[in-house]
């Protein structure tokens, strides 16, 4: 009965964090394509002319394969006339299913004690829900990541099942190719399904090679895809992930690492952010040994490891454009979050031990409390950039629309990576199309000759 009121509860306060998210991220997404979302532009007129098989459609963009995010953006843009705020309201929806999931996850693995551990599950809710993630949701083209959490939320869970059956198996294999569709990082989840089916030591061995099989044939797939070059692992930062172990110092990835999954909660802090990080790699490995025979540890210690995994190939590919510092890219929290996730339900599930512990057993309630004290900082601070990045942009899309098409280098150079002449291109198209910024334009840029 606690427990149900506990979790009744917690169920309004992720009711109302969802409503609350939902309403900033329309108050503040970008309004038009931009940065890396110009790229869709052509794919978009290709589709309309019948030739979408020529454009990017199929191919690796920035070292991802996205076409699972294209299809669903093909769907949006077309029903919103351009407008991103429909993409930003898909990417939600994807975000309020991990959260979900999340919430699940709780209710089978964190039974609570009187409801008196019931901030636990708030804490949870809230990473789950964690307005870090506005930094993607207000920005379209990050359907992407979305898509990408959502497939390996599902597939860990799935793998992480109270009894693993050939069902689970397989949605967690359609859901990782979901995710792998859609962003280059669900490649963590092929180590994470075989480890977590070898941890299943109630099953026979013969029964754990069988379940292992098409995740064993699935990395042989990957790895052809990454030696012949047509795969998302080659590409991953247009270069070969085996060379980019090579170049990339030891020391530096590290750094990377510890910086990407601290920047989780503390990215306000970057001098605290990796021994923040350190800590929490060193305490959850203590945590999960001491559950490890537990079936309910495996989700958890797959969320934890999908973000690690993901940073170290993350770091692989991007270290030595940005160095270290580069890992405290907002666009990160939406994957790193998930480490800080599995790290609360690991020591959530230790710390239930703790009356067969020894007193100075290191595990305890206590070390969450700066954890969600730091988080709830990181929040507002992200927030607040959020909000900063809304008005940045709508103030462009009014540049752009008056000065269109006589637009500065300096201006198109800061619209795409790809510098000012790709830029150009990329907003002759979206013109065409009458999109934002140009829907409502009122400047006499179509008498330019």
């Amino acid at each position: 009965m606690h427990n149900d009121r506990t979790y009744a509860s917690v169920a309004v306060f992720a009711g109302v964090l969802a409503a609350g998210l939902l309403l900033a991220t329309l108050a503040w997404h970008i309004p038009f394509m931009l940065w890396d979302h110009l790229d869709f532009a052509p794919i978009y007129a290709g589709w309309q002319h019948g030739n979408l098989g020529q454009t990017g459609f199929l191919r690796i963009h920035g070292g991802h394969l996205h076409t699972a995010a294209y299809a669903i953006l093909l769907v949006t843009t077309w029903l919103s006339q351009g407008h991103p705020w429909l993409d930003c309201v898909v990417s939600w929806m994807l975000l309020v299913g991990c959260a979900a999931v999340v919430f699940a996850l709780c209710r089978r693995t964190l039974p609570l004690c009187d409801g008196g551990d019931g901030w636990l599950i708030l804490l949870l809710s809230f990473l789950a829900l964690y307005p870090g993630h506005l930094a993607n949701l207000q920005w379209g083209w990050q359907v992407a990541v979305f898509l990408c959490l959502f497939g390996s939320v599902v597939a860990v869970a799935a793998l992480g099942a109270e009894r693993l059956t050939w069902r689970g198996n397989a949605i967690a294999l359609v859901a990782t190719l979901l995710a792998l569709l859609s962003f280059a990082t669900a490649l963590a989840l092929l180590p994470i399904a075989l480890l977590l089916i070898a941890l299943r030591t109630e099953l026979r061995l013969k029964d754990r090679l069988l379940f292992a099989l098409p995740w064993l044939l699935s990395g042989l797939v990957a790895a052809y895809a990454g030696r012949s070059g047509i795969g998302v692992l080659r590409n991953f930062s247009s270069t070969s992930i085996a060379h980019a172990a090579g170049r990339v110092a030891p020391v530096d990835l590290g750094l990377y690492v510890l910086n990407y999954l601290g920047a989780g909660i503390a990215a306000f802090a970057p001098a605290l952010a990796p021994w923040l990080a350190a800590l929490a790699l060193a305490s959850g490995a203590v945590a999960w040994w001491q559950v490890r025979e537990r079936r309910a540890a495996l989700p958890w210690l797959g969320l934890f490891l999908f973000a690690v995994i993901g940073a170290v190939l993350t770091g692989l590919a991007r270290v030595n454009e940005g160095g270290a510092q580069q890992a405290f890219a907002p666009r990160y929290v939406s994957l790193s979050i998930p480490f800080w996730i599995g790290w609360i339900g690991l020591f959530a599930l230790a710390a239930a031990r703790r009356a067969d512990m020894p007193r100075n057993a290191p595990i305890s309630l206590k070390w969450l409390w700066p954890v969600a004290a730091l988080a709830a900082i990181n929040a507002l601070a992200m927030t607040r950039d959020a909000q900063r990045v809304g008005r940045d942009t709508r103030a462009l899309a009014q540049t752009l629309c008056a000065t269109y098409p006589q637009i500065s280098e300096n201006v198109l150079a800061g619209l795409m990576y790809a510098g000012a002449q790709a830029a150009r291109e990329r907003l002759q198209i979206v013109h065409q199309l009458q999109f934002p910024p140009f829907d409502e334009c009122i400047a006499p840029a179509a008498d330019t000759h």
